[in-house]
């Protein structure tokens, strides 16, 4: 996982980076599909008395999600954002842990575009459509062996830019996950 700590008009003090990476490993073992996290710590000088602002953005399988907060104490900001940021985490896995997929036939298609360093690529469906998947919707393949023209099934689920494969099989080969 990764994690990004940025500072506009503040100097980032010990104790919270300290708060920070320890309430996000945290939250790293308790939400595996939390990719990354970048946490911005601001001074808002154009307000009269000046106020304290922690903006948090996670990536998590699927989504991104944010929460941020102000107050008048640097502390009391973070300690609101990141507890904003974990029942944003837990509603997210809480959806995608409920959500029941009806049985049926996989989507079919053929690895199409591959962007080895960045985990990521495009797989063909029919009607010329292309589909996004991350490394992380493969199962029971391994990114490093996939090439185009690859044919594999795929589930679909709306991303926050259209489709995107939520799961990547080898094709015809069904198993339960």
């Amino acid at each position: 996982m990764d994690l990004e700590i940025q500072t506009q008009n503040v100097t980032l003090q010990p104790e919270w980076r300290s708060l920070i990476e320890q309430r996000i490993a945290r939250l790293e073992n308790r939400y595996p599909e939390l990719m990354r996290v970048h946490v911005t710590l601001k001074h808002g000088e154009h307000h009269q008395q000046g106020f304290e602002e922690a903006s948090i953005v996670a990536s998590a399988a699927g989504t991104s999600l944010r929460a941020g907060k102000q107050k008048e104490d640097m502390g009391a900001a973070l300690h609101a954002a990141l507890d904003a940021i974990e029942r944003e985490l837990d509603t997210h896995h809480d959806r995608r842990r409920h959500f029941v997929k009806a049985p049926g036939p996989r989507v079919q298609g053929t690895i199409r575009r591959l962007f080895a360093k960045r985990g990521y690529g495009f797989i063909a469906i029919d009607g010329g459509k292309e589909v996004y998947f991350h490394r992380n919707a493969l199962h029971e393949l391994d990114f490093a062996s996939l090439r185009t023209g690859l044919p594999v099934e795929i589930e679909i689920e709306e991303g926050e830019r259209g489709p995107q494969a939520s799961c990547v099989f080898p094709a015809g080969e069904r198993s339960s996950i």
